[in-house]
């Protein structure tokens, strides 16, 4: 299984009052890169793994888990959303669904 493609993991930090400026200001996002393997499994299998799977999720293995919280992922610029996860030995496998825009990775 190769790790070669890019996932982003996106948080969004929020925003808080800076009495020395006297407004609000944005934190920003951190944005967590890592190296997976994306697939988009048959019908059969994913009714097998996950119980169901429409036609816009991917499912995305890594080889370390990633225990940060995060919003939402960037697969190829479009934007996956945590559906469900499960832990097989050291490895992570994450359900991700696209964006309401119908995006696909």
């Amino acid at each position: 299984m190769r790790y070669d493609k890019q996932v982003t993991f996106v948080k969004a930090l929020g925003s808080h009052y800076d009495p020395d400026l006297g407004e609000e200001v944005n934190d920003g996002t951190r944005l967590d890169k890592r190296l997976a393997h994306i697939v988009t499994p048959t019908m059969s299998k994913s009714k097998l793994v996950f119980g169901d799977l429409k036609s816009d999720q991917v499912v995305l293995h890594l080889k370390q888990p990633y225990q940060n919280t995060y919003d939402h992922c960037l697969i190829n610029d479009s934007k996956y959303f945590f559906v469900t996860q499960k832990q097989v030995g050291r490895r992570q496998i994450i359900l991700l669904e696209g964006d309401s825009d119908g995006s696909n990775a």
